[in-house]
C-alpha cells in the first residue's frame, strides 16, 4: 500500500509505502463496524460519506498502517482524498475477502 503526502496541490513531499500490513483483531472490528454502517464499496460517493462519518477511526487506521514508516497526525491533512479512496477500498476488500476465504475452509 502506498500513501502520498503533498507539499501543495501538485508536488508530493514524501511517500510512505508498506508491502504488507498485518491486521490486528481490533482493526478488523473497526473495519467491520464501518462496513456495517453503509454499503461502502457500492460507489465512490458512498465510500466518501463513510469516510466522513468514520473519520477518527480511519485516521487511527492510517496511523497504524503507515505510522511505523513515519507518518504523523499533522501529515494526515496533506493527503488527497482521491488517493485515500482506492487505499480504503483495497483494505476493506482485503478484510471482506479474508472472512469469506476463512468461511470456506
Amino acid at each position: 500500500m502506498k500513501l502520498n503526502i503533498y507539499k501543495n496541490q501538485k508536488e508530493i513531499a514524501k511517500t510512505y509505502e508498506v508491502d504488507t500490513y498485518d491486521l490486528m483483531y481490533g482493526t478488523v472490528e473497526d473495519i467491520c463496524d464501518i462496513l456495517d454502517s453503509a454499503d461502502a464499496l457500492k460507489d465512490t460517493k458512498s465510500l466518501g460519506e463513510l469516510i466522513k462519518a468514520n473519520r477518527t477511526k480511519l485516521e487511527e487506521l492510517l496511523l497504524d498502517i503507515f505510522g511505523g514508516e513515519g507518518l504523523t497526525r499533522d501529515e494526515l491533512r496533506k493527503i488527497k482524498v482521491a488517493e485515500l479512496l482506492p487505499l480504503f477500498v483495497e483494505l476493506f476488500t482485503y478484510v471482506r475477502g479474508s472472512f469469506q476465504q476463512n468461511g470456506k475452509n
